[in-house]
């Protein structure tokens, strides 16, 4: 039943990331090009996820006696984290495959940190853009 339940949060959170990365624009963390694509993927993927967990377990009953509170929490904590770096690795690599290279920023001027550099680049293309930078800075 601890799987269930972490199955259920994994990927109910997936589907949640994929709907807020629309609203805080965040373009890194998309997996696809299109907003109405990429809400209905998330809407989908959440009720896909529920849909399973309470229709096929019949886990709403079952979850009161087989998963305790704080295993509950540590199973919601590990799910989420775990669904954002699945989030991270799968969006780089699906945009790292079908998109173009962008021009580098200008030499001097000042580069995006933080969650910012999300609304350009991957978190794997920020990564390698923030290491190179500092490379640079140092030469």
């Amino acid at each position: 039943m601890a799987l269930d339940y972490f199955l259920l949060v994994f990927i109910a959170s997936f589907g949640v990331y994929q709907i807020l990365s629309i609203h805080a624009g965040l373009k890194g963390l998309w997996l696809f090009r299109h907003q109405k694509i990429q809400y209905i993927f998330g809407v989908l993927v959440i009720i896909g996820a529920y849909g399973w967990f309470f229709i096929t377990k019949r886990a709403a009953i079952q979850i009161q006696r087989e998963v305790e509170g704080p295993q509950q929490l540590g199973l919601f904590l590990a799910a989420i984290v775990s669904s954002y770096i699945v989030t991270v690795i799968m969006s780089s690599i699906i945009q790292a495959r079908g998109s173009r290279r962008e021009k580098e920023p200008v030499k001097g001027k000042q580069h995006e940190q933080g969650i910012e550099t999300l609304k350009t680049t991957t978190v794997l293309g920020g990564v390698i853009s923030s290491l190179r930078n500092e490379r640079e800075d140092k030469d």
